[in-house]
């Protein structure tokens, strides 16, 4: 019996996942490979289409003509209606990027474009951490620092579509440049390139007998008792914590689901920037209305998930 394919991609500063889900919410297949040094927009194009053509020898199934929609979820600054990426600072896209339009013409198919964080809001909300809850704020903790917002029941994306970039509000230093081309952004000295660049301020990699200073690095350090990269971590923590509790007092959600390399890796700090939410929040907003804080249950397939659900009309 043939199967409608859904195809999701997310595409990724490190890594590249690409998902075909059926029509009964199964995934059929799952690849997942590494971020080439080239991300020009066109050869991503190109490695995805050449990777869903090897899936297609390898099963010897005819995946493409079983592709009904596509879509794609990635860390940058998406123009929904009209398809259009306008950053993607961790692919080093400045410039606007029809992206939709490039899968189309390989595709022949309708292609939807999201940002990641909204897409894996949307995953968490019907299939993951978040069910059942009718206001969300999902939160990514990884290379950069994004947010998706779920509100009364729907994916709120904003007049635009640049809505939830919680990673982008500031001043949370001094002095530090941001890839969207702003200053002292939560991003900027919070994620895990902010704390790799607070770490290099400190250190050479020999100093600490490594080849290169990375976020894993740094929390090692600290694991260590390292002073130094411990105040480091309690600073992005603290940071963190207190961009969240901005969020609560301004949205009331019931639900914050956390995700993304960082947490994957070291999910007790969900606890401690739970802690520094509830000292900064408002009480109502963080005691009263019971805000549940959890690490997401899908992973890194929180988008993929979000993908099939837009492809389904889930929202």
């Amino acid at each position: 019996m043939k199967h409608d394919l859904y195809l999701a991609i997310d595409i990724g500063g490190t890594k590249i996942l690409v998902v075909l889900f059926d029509d009964a919410s199964n995934i059929v297949v799952r690849k997942k490979m590494l971020t080439p040094d080239n991300r020009c927009p066109e050869d991503l194009v190109k490695l995805v289409i050449e990777t869903l053509g090897a899936l297609e020898h390898e099963s010897e199934t005819a995946v493409f003509e079983n592709i009904v929609a596509a879509g794609i979820c990635f860390a940058g600054f998406v123009e929904h209606r009209n398809k259009i990426v306008h950053q993607a600072p961790n692919l080093g896209w400045l410039e606007p990027v029809a992206l939709a339009d490039l899968f189309e013409e390989k595709l022949q198919r309708p292609v939807l474009i999201e940002n990641d964080a909204n897409a894996a809001v949307i995953g968490e909300a019907n299939y993951g951490a978040a069910r059942g809850h009718q206001d969300v704020i999902y939160i990514t903790l990884s290379t950069g620092i994004g947010g998706g917002l779920f509100l009364n029941g729907k994916l709120y994306r904003g007049s635009s579509g640049f809505a939830g970039e919680i990673g982008h509000t500031k001043p949370f230093g001094k002095g530090r440049k941001c890839n969207c081309g702003g200053d002292n952004c939560l991003e900027a000295w919070a994620s895990g390139g902010g704390i790799a660049e607070s770490a290099a301020t400190l250190w050479e990699p020999a100093d600490l007998n490594l080849d290169e200073l990375t976020t894993a690095s740094v929390f090692a350090e600290a694991a260590t008792g390292n002073q130094p990269a411990e105040m480091i971590v309690k600073q992005a923590i603290y940071a963190v914590g207190t961009g969240l509790a901005n969020l609560v007092n301004i949205l009331n959600p019931s639900c914050v689901v956390f995700g993304g390399g960082i947490i994957n890796a070291h999910p007790d700090l969900i606890t401690e920037l739970e802690k520094v939410m509830l000292q900064n929040a408002i009480r109502p907003a963080a005691e009263i209305s019971a805000v549940k804080v959890v690490q997401t249950a899908l992973a890194e397939d929180s988008g993929l998930w979000g993908i099939y659900a837009l492809l389904r009309a889930k929202e």
